[in-house]
């Protein structure tokens, strides 16, 4: 009985391991064939639509009517700054491109990672199917900056042709762009790398009139898409000098939050412009700019002023006694007492004394007096004379230079009207300064004046100013 026992186990054994050869030989053998030129159409694909440095990429192949165990990866050298990092195999359901039915198919995933932006090319991946030897490239690898690790960046983009040919190619200190004074230079400020647009402000430099044309929706553009390296523009602006020379370019600062959530302002570059007074033949154009009254030559304007009519020769009259008193000694001319009587028939505001040119010039001889007496008083050791000297010098320097300010600061007797915001001649305004008014001259631009009268500053006809000093 032990002999047919023993026997048994032997035909067990030998059925076990005859079992284990068919299920391992016969997917080889009945397997259905993959061809050649099914495998050479076969490319590796990014699972995503953007690839960024510093992050696991993955890339998929998937392959028919094979199963994951029947294959074998080997993934060869990378190219500079790419790594791998794993992979995986995995059984899906794939739609016979013969046939058209479903069957059994693997898919491969790669992850790798990548150190810097670029285009890559990456080499075949090698791959053993059934025992045979195949190679699966890669679709050329396009990998950009992680907008997680960059700020967002700002452009600005010039309408004028003119303009845009006379820009520099590069934005550098020392750089400047052409125009012509009272030149409309439209231009667009645009933003990439930025997950959203809070707010958008500036700062103008003096001397030019600047507004916002157009405000763009910024949330609008960038909803379809989860990240874009393209511009977006986020508003477009009109500024315009006032006069020849020099001009920074407006300071243009959007405040975006970047895609890692910091929120920051940031700043548009572009460079200074050469502004050039225009020719005085384009006011003839029909066209011509509703500013071009604002850009005539001053020389021209005086000139075409006409002579004041009767109602303003009290005006002119004002305006010789704040010139007579300022060319007298304080209180010793009759020239104030006749200004305060004509202000007073005029019902204007009392403008206060007028600085006095002679008392200006007496307390500078007898500042430098004083110098020159403490210095002698120096030289003779007499320490007391040297120190009331010294100290009336110091006096009378502060006083001179006080005044000073007031005698040489710029000032005129305004003609009456409306100042404006901008130097526009129907500019809206609700700020009416009287006749014969004391104004400050704060500059020039053209034809214009900017003119301070107590809280209210504006723009005024360069004719309806008449300068004291």
């Amino acid at each position: 009985m032990e002999k047919p026992a023993e026997e048994f186990k032997k035909n067990i054994r030998r059925l076990l391991i005859l079992a284990f050869a068919l299920c391992t030989i016969c997917p080889c053998i009945f397997a259905k064939p993959v061809s050649w030129s099914y495998l050479r159409s076969l490319r590796f694909r990014q699972s995503q639509k953007t690839v960024f440095t510093e992050s696991d990429n993955s890339f998929y192949v998937e392959i028919e009517h094979v199963t994951p165990d029947s294959i074998q990866v080997a993934v060869n050298s990378l190219p500079q700054n790419a790594s791998f990092v794993s992979y995986k195999k995995e059984t899906v359901l794939l739609q016979d491109s013969g046939s058209g039915s479903f069957s059994n198919g693997t898919r491969i995933t790669i992850w790798m990672k990548f150190s810097a932006a670029g285009t890559y090319r990456i080499s075949p991946v090698d791959i053993v199917i059934n025992g045979g030897f195949y190679q699966i490239p890669f679709e050329p690898v396009t990998v950009m900056e992680n907008p997680r690790l960059i700020q967002p960046e700002i452009s600005v983009s010039f309408s004028s042709r003119k303009i845009r040919a006379s820009m520099p190619a590069k934005v550098s200190p020392g750089s400047f762009a052409e125009a012509s004074a009272g030149e409309h230079i439209v231009f667009t400020v645009s933003i990439r790398y930025a997950d959203a647009v809070r707010n958008v402000h500036w700062n103008i430099p003096e001397d030019s009139v600047f507004k916002k044309i157009r405000s763009y929706d910024f949330s609008e553009a960038v909803s379809h898409e989860s990240y874009s390296s393209e511009f977006h523009p986020v508003a477009e602006f009109d500024w315009q000098p006032l006069k020849e020379g020099v001009f920074a370019f407006p300071e243009i600062f959007v405040t975006a939050a970047a895609y890692n959530g910091i929120v920051s302002d940031v700043k548009c570059e572009a460079p200074s412009f050469k502004v050039r007074m225009a020719a005085p033949e384009s006011r003839e154009k029909k066209h011509e700019s509703p500013f071009s009254y604002a850009f005539i030559e001053p020389s021209r304007f005086e000139e075409a002023a006409s002579a004041p009519d009767a109602e303003s020769q009290d005006i002119l009259r004002l305006l010789e006694l704040h010139r007579a008193e300022r060319n007298s000694f304080p209180f010793a001319s009759s020239a104030a007492r006749q200004r305060k009587k004509l202000e007073s028939q005029l019902e204007l505001a009392p403008s206060g004394h007028e600085p006095s040119i002679v008392l200006f010039f007496l307390a500078l001889i007898l500042s430098v007096a004083f110098l020159a007496l403490s210095s002698v008083f120096f030289v003779l050791k007499r320490k007391k004379l040297h120190a009331a000297c010294a100290s009336f010098f110091i006096v009378s320097a502060v006083f001179v230079l006080l005044y000073g300010f007031r005698v040489y600061g710029k000032h005129g007797i305004y003609t009456g009207g409306k100042i404006c915001p901008i130097p526009e001649k129907n500019a809206p305004s609700s700020v009416t300064i009287p006749a014969g008014s004391v104004v400050s001259i704060m500059r020039t631009a053209g034809g214009w004046r900017y003119i301070k009268y107590n809280d209210a500053c504006g723009w005024v006809p360069l004719e309806t100013v008449l300068p004291v000093n």
